[in-house]
């Protein structure tokens, strides 16, 4: 996407009503910044006295994500959560016909990029135990005074919804493009169903890349374009994934931290590792066998083959580790790739 002269007049247009009574509204300095789901900016907007840098997030079409990530950041920035502080959303914006929010930038480093800096492992622990302390205060946070936007599974009424939920669309895709490989991960979903008991926040893409961490040492969750009522196992499933993915197996240490924070016991989480990484599986092969399933494009493709090879390499292997299944169009795609093509 291209930064053009009508964007940032739009863009103006709409800081200027938060922004009154200025004479210069300038913005520049945009840079691209890595993103999967969104497509994200950071510039400066440069007024009368002061520079302020700003994030622009824009999705991949029009929706109500951009809204909802604004009403949950504002929640929580309100309740003193260590979100980044949200200032507009746009649902249709007239020069994209994309949805798009802008908020404020948080100074810092990525906690992936901290963490690989750090070689006592004394700091390792504690950032380690500070990032599973933040996911149980998303999980525990009271959502039920807020968060109207959100749906609501009757857990009483079904304690299987949660996952009949997240397994319905996948589904669907997979019996209409005929993918053998998948339909036998979804037979084992039904067989192997697990039931849920309380609904929590979660923040539906939390690892160390969605955490920055200030210069003066406070942790910030960004990236709540994923942000969903369910069962907090999915969550931490999803992180433990993430995390092991880069190298040494996170879900001892993790379980551990999250039950000692959380005073809760983690069962069934293998379950719920696999459940939290079947969209991104699906979208896998919707990269490799057909774009229209998931809406994936040329810059996906190669991000899955490419910059996240390690992490699609790992959905194959945890995946035939746990349930047996081998996603083989997946493993040999990986096997054959060529970056020396791209």
């Amino acid at each position: 996407m291209e930064i053009t002269k009508e964007l940032k007049q739009e863009l103006i247009s709409e800081l200027k009503v938060l922004f009154s009574n200025q004479k210069k509204y300038l913005l520049d300095n945009f840079q691209k910044l890595q993103g999967a789901d969104t497509e994200s900016f950071s510039f400066i907007l440069s007024l009368d006295s002061q520079a302020i840098p700003l994030i622009f997030r824009v999705y991949r079409e029009l929706s109500d994500r951009a809204e909802n990530e604004f009403k949950t950041l504002k929640s929580l920035f309100n309740a003193n959560f260590s979100v980044p502080e949200p200032l507009l959303w746009n649902k249709a914006s007239p020069v994209l016909s994309r949805s798009y929010l802008v908020m404020k930038k948080v100074p810092g480093v990525l906690l992936s990029d901290y963490y690989r800096q750090i070689t006592s492992e004394n700091e390792k622990n504690k950032l380690l135990s500070d990032f599973i302390q933040v996911l149980v205060d998303i999980h525990k946070f009271n959502w039920r005074n807020n968060f109207d936007y959100l749906q609501k599974p009757d857990l009483a009424s079904n304690p299987y919804i949660l996952v009949d939920n997240l397994i319905s669309f996948p589904r669907k895709m997979i019996i209409e493009n005929k993918i053998i490989e998948l339909s036998h991960l979804i037979e084992w979903f039904e067989k192997n169903k697990v039931r849920s008991e309380k609904l929590s926040l979660l923040h539906g893409d939390f690892h160390m890349n969605n955490i920055i961490v200030t210069p003066n040492g406070k942790i910030v969750v960004i990236d709540w374009a994923n942000i969903k009522l369910g069962d907090f196992r999915h969550d931490l499933g999803f992180t433990i994934v993430a995390a092991s993915s880069t190298g040494e197996d996170a879900s001892k240490k993790f379980i551990e931290l999250y039950q000692s924070f959380s005073w809760e016991k983690v069962h069934d989480i293998e379950y719920f590792m696999i459940l939290s990484v079947l969209h991104n599986i699906l979208r896998c092969y919707s990269a490799l066998i057909n774009p229209r399933i998931t809406n994936e494009t040329e810059f996906t493709k190669k991000m899955f083959l490419k910059t996240y090879q390690p992490y699609t390499r790992y959905l194959v292997k945890i995946t035939e580790k746990i349930t047996g299944i081998y996603l083989r169009t997946l493993d040999n795609a990986l096997t054959s790739y060529n970056p020396n093509f791209d």
